[in-house]
């Protein structure tokens, strides 16, 4: 049988007893000022992360500090990092500040001492957010690439993806610069992310205004982007993936005409009037209607041809889809268009095009691992500030987990799965004259990847 006892709840402030019911024998007693504790038992492990990528140091660099240098309490440094670390944990909020102002880890963390000095506020975050210039916006820019080359310690990779998309990010009243889509039925904003397909890094998250329709002018940006990396690796092939609307005549253009060396490209191409004529596509058609007729079962066949649109100045290998899985229903006919010759249609189309589904996962977790679509600033460039932390903190969490887990049972887990089960951790704080002592749970569920990503910081030391 439950019986009654006394939980005594003990607060500095406002001592109370509160009466419940429990399943033992023994009064239990709850204390808040007894010892020093803190629920973000991985920002040491973190912490120890940002500064091998010196993102800190880095993106305060980039920024121009405006403030009157008397009145300045806390350095560039110490906010960018943290509002990185509070997003790594969950707490993507302006006014998560002052939810943890005096929490002992983020103090240490971003102050190096849990006594004295607390983090910012929430309106010294906001006046940072809102003080950043289009100058330092533009460096910020050019930062995210050059970290992305130096991620790979001086040794040029033989072949990277550049996978492009853009995004919906719903705004909250009336921001700056959004727009009513139609298409995903809200008012947003549409970025633009290039993530690098086989390590998953996020090369670049570039804000930019919500739109009508799904027309996409990247051309500029994505010729910028090859340009800065072909300086670094003379000799890496570089192929730009992405749907129909990144099908730009001035980028296969600019790759044609100047003979860019080892730029590839697969796009989506929107089908029209033109294309549908063309005499390989009819053959298509009927071929798999009269397959899907006699045999009954889902039908699909491939064929290429030359194509040159009205805009484009050379032409381009086209290569098309045609599908057929239900009885009186009409082919599924679908087009991409690409300058790579080594590879036949079908596997230019299942092996090439539709990896790009990767894209979308990554941006997933971009959202959900370290909550990149929370842009409710009212001004757009501190819109564009805020995405370029996100994207900071989400290239330091799977920088962590590349690095720190590799081998253990989280190793290819999501963010938010490790920010769960590993960085949330409760752990007790002792700060000494000569050290700060953490205690982590004894039983911790998972004991075995914590052991492992401390270790391999002790190591690294």
């Amino acid at each position: 049988m439950c019986k009654d006892s006394h939980f005594s709840v003990t607060n500095q402030e406002n001592p109370e007893k509160i009466l419940l019911r429990s399943v033992i024998n023994l009064p239990i007693e709850a204390r808040m000022y007894s010892m020093v504790l803190s629920g973000f038992g991985g920002i040491p492990m973190l912490r120890q992360e940002a500064d091998h990528l010196s993102i800190a140091r880095q993106l305060s660099s980039c920024i121009v500090d405006r403030r009157r240098k008397y009145l300045v309490r806390h350095s560039l440094e110490e906010l960018i990092m943290t509002r990185i670390l509070q997003i790594c944990l969950g707490y993507e909020d302006l006014n998560d500040c002052d939810r943890n102002l005096k929490e002992a880890l983020m103090k240490l963390a971003v102050n190096g001492d849990a006594r004295e000095k607390d983090i910012c506020s929430s309106a010294t975050m906001c006046r940072f957010e809102n003080s950043v210039t289009e100058e330092d916006l533009v460096r910020i820019q050019e930062l995210f690439v050059t970290m992305f080359i130096l991620s790979y310690k001086g040794k040029a990779p033989s072949h990277i993806i550049l996978d492009c998309d853009d995004t919906d990010i719903d705004t909250y009243g009336k921001q700056e610069q959004t727009i009513f889509n139609t298409y995903y039925d809200s008012f947003c904003f549409m970025p633009l992310m290039v993530f690098e397909v086989y390590s998953g890094r996020l090369i670049l998250p570039l804000l930019k205004p919500g739109r009508r329709n799904k027309t996409a002018n990247v051309s500029d940006t994505l010729q910028w982007l090859i340009t800065t990396i072909r300086a670094a690796w003379p000799d890496t092939t570089i192929t730009v993936r992405g749907d129909s609307h990144f099908c730009s005549h001035e980028l296969m253009d600019w790759v044609g005409l100047t003979l860019q060396r080892k730029v590839l490209f697969v796009t989506g191409l929107a089908a029209n009037s033109v294309l549908m004529d063309k005499p390989v596509v009819k053959q298509l058609m009927e071929k798999v209607r009269h397959d899907y007729g006699m045999f009954r079962h889902p039908v699909r066949e491939y064929g290429e041809f030359f194509y040159k649109a009205g805009s484009w100045t050379l032409p381009q290998r086209v290569v098309v889809k045609v599908e057929m899985t239900k009885m009186g229903g009409q082919p599924n006919i679908r087009f991409i268009v690409s300058n790579i010759r080594s590879v036949d249609a079908r596997g230019l189309y299942e092996t090439t095009y539709c990896q790009r589904g990767k894209d979308e996962l990554y941006i997933r977790h971009f959202k959900e691992g370290v909550k990149g679509d929370r842009l409710s600033c009212h001004s757009f460039n501190a819109n564009r500030l805020r995405i370029f932390l996100h994207g900071m903190a989400y290239n330091l969490m799977l920088s962590f987990s590349d690095r720190a887990l590799k081998g253990t049972g989280l190793e290819n887990a999501e963010l938010l799965t490790i920010r769960e089960r590993l960085l949330l951790t409760a752990v007790s704080i002792k700060v000494r004259k000569t050290k700060v002592v953490i205690d982590y749970p004894k039983h911790h569920p998972m004991k075995k990847e914590l052991c492992h990503a401390l270790r391999f910081y002790e190591q690294a030391a």
